[in-house]
């Protein structure tokens, strides 16, 4: 993996140091400021310590939760689930645990010109293991110096970066809309809450449809940008931020650079985006199937209902990891199709699952990172002076 994680030469004065992120050229990206702020380490490491006790607290109080809303929430038969695991099946989650990883490397190598797989996985492990631990765009600097290390350029850094975030939350907010249409078609009974996130479901999914549209062509890009524009204005002088220069321009310059680059990757990531939501909802599934719960009990396309919704609900990262949300969220939906009398082997599904997607991804994205960074440091004191 060293080999994999190293620069393929030594950095030069445009590529990100330990101390920050410097530029040969301005990419002109929104993404480029996220990536370059400078922060003192001081201040970052009382950041990242708030963070953590602010994840540790709501994570606590979401199972206090759980423990005062389920009656029947034993965490002795939580226990007893997990312990039932059998060795086929340790070994088939981690089998697919392993295929979603790779998922993920593909999507974010097909986002970067001529970048392996083996070192897309490094791209998604290390920074994964950032946001896991630190809420918000934290995984972005470090995904970005990952791609300047390998001299690609810092546009070809940028946009792979961004498109990266438009894949991951596009996926997000695509799968609540096919499941409510599901639920539609299906005329299963919608009542109350879930009412409520199935129509906002199809709101979101009426959007998506209006972007779609608007990207389709360069004029409906340009018509959109100039409607846009005094409201654009407004609310950035209400941030007394400065006017955007041409709001229509800069639409049309953004679609159109963003085709140039990903004009030939883009079914790959299309692609590669499908397989990570299928190989993590099959890791859901597993967990949930090897903790006690069969067929009968809860079906799949229950399951994948709540899988969908709860990736709706984690669009925005409010907490670490998505922590105390989604285990509240998923417990929640699941409990409710397939009854109270489950909730102990949902809520030991849930935690397998989570362990595997989120606690398991920390301590082996920080050690990718420190091979990266061990790789970094052997080229640039191998560079001839």
């Amino acid at each position: 993996m060293a080999d994999d994680a190293a620069p393929d030469e030594p950095p030069d004065a445009s590529a990100p140091t330990s101390e920050g992120v410097h530029f040969a050229a301005e990419p002109n990206e929104a993404v480029t400021d996220i990536v370059t702020e400078p922060v003192s380490r001081a201040k970052q490491t009382r950041r990242v310590v708030l963070r953590v006790l602010f994840t540790v607290v709501t994570l606590a109080a979401s199972f206090a939760l759980l423990a005062f809303v389920f009656d029947d929430l034993d965490w002795n038969g939580v226990v007893d689930a997990l312990r039932s695991l059998q060795d086929a099946e340790v070994l088939a989650l981690i089998s697919m645990w392993v295929l979603w990883i790779g998922a993920q490397g593909l999507l974010t190598a097909s986002l970067v010109p001529k970048l392996p797989v083996r070192r897309g996985v490094v791209a998604y492990l290390g920074p994964a293991a950032v946001t896991s631990i630190i809420p918000g765009p934290s995984d972005l600097p470090v995904r970005y110096q990952m791609f300047t290390s390998w001299n690609r350029t810092p546009t070809e850094a940028t946009l792979a970066v961004a498109a990266g975030g438009v894949f991951s939350i596009g996926i997000k907010l695509v799968l609540p809309v096919i499941a409510a249409i599901g639920l539609v078609i299906s005329g299963a009974s919608i009542d109350g809450t879930l009412r409520t996130i199935v129509m906002i479901a199809l709101v979101v999914g009426v959007g998506l449809a209006i972007v779609a549209i608007v990207l389709s062509r360069e004029s409906f890009t340009e018509r959109a940008g100039t409607v846009l524009s005094p409201v654009w204005a407004f609310v950035l002088r209400l941030l007394r931020r400065p006017d955007p220069l041409d709001l229509a321009e800069r639409l049309v310059a953004a679609r159109a650079n963003a085709l140039e680059i990903l004009r030939d990757r883009w079914p790959v990531a299309m692609w590669a985006t499908f397989l990570t939501s299928l190989t993590r909802f099959a890791l859901l599934l597993m967990a949930l199937r090897f903790t006690g719960l069969s067929d009968a009990d809860l079906a799949w396309p229950q399951a994948f209902v709540a899988f969908a919704l709860v990736q709706g609900l984690t669009v925005v990262p409010i907490t670490a990891g998505d922590a105390g949300l989604t285990e509240v969220a998923y417990i929640g939906l699941l409990t409710a199709a397939a009854g109270s009398q489950f909730v102990n082997e949902i809520t030991a599904g849930i935690l397998l699952f989570r362990l595997l997607t989120w606690i398991l991804i920390v301590p082996i994205g920080f050690a990718t990172i420190g091979v990266w960074r061990y790789g970094l440091r052997r080229q640039t004191s191998a560079a001839p002076v």
